[in-house]
């Protein structure tokens, strides 16, 4: 359910050691850079409502509980072609509490937690998705969110 918002607003990413990892309201997205010569054959992901596991050639890329449960039947996962003469593995989450408080801190409960500032930006991009589905007539792309979540929450001017 696109509705063009996400291109207007930018994806705010948290950097990793293996690449990076997003999220809006309804999802969160992992994307871990590997070789060009990559096959899917040689990826292992498992995906259940409370962990994560990713293995490429045998070598354990990441592994965990989640920061919060989500809907695997509706999880996936896919292999890239990427720019810069390597590919992505774009795992692709549903959260499982879509509200606007659903923010997650980090990928996993102990591991890739996102900077505070950069925290502080993914949360500001879900509330403006929340207004933007709850008043769908309006663009609220530009719409300036003020203060942060750490002082009693932003405002939206």
């Amino acid at each position: 359910m696109s509705s063009g918002f996400e291109d207007k607003t930018g994806i705010i990413k948290s950097a990793t050691d293996w690449g990076s990892w997003y999220q809006t309201i309804e999802d969160i997205t992992a994307e871990i850079l590997v070789p060009l010569t990559t096959k899917g054959r040689d990826i292992k992901i498992k995906i259940l409502p409370s962990s994560l596991s990713c293995s490429v050639n045998g070598k354990e890329v990441l592994s965990g509980k989640l920061f919060a449960s989500i809907v695997c039947d509706e999880s996936t996962w896919t292999l890239e072609d990427h720019e810069d003469n390597c590919r992505i593995i774009r795992i692709f989450l549903v959260k499982g509490n879509k509200t606007p408080q659903s923010c997650w801190t980090s990928l996993l409960q102990d591991k890739y937690p996102a900077d505070m500032d950069t925290l502080d930006k993914m949360q500001k991009k879900i509330l403006q998705e929340r207004y933007q589905s709850e008043n769908p007539g309006f663009d609220f792309s530009q719409a300036e969110v003020t203060g942060n979540y750490q002082n009693g929450g932003p405002t939206l001017s």
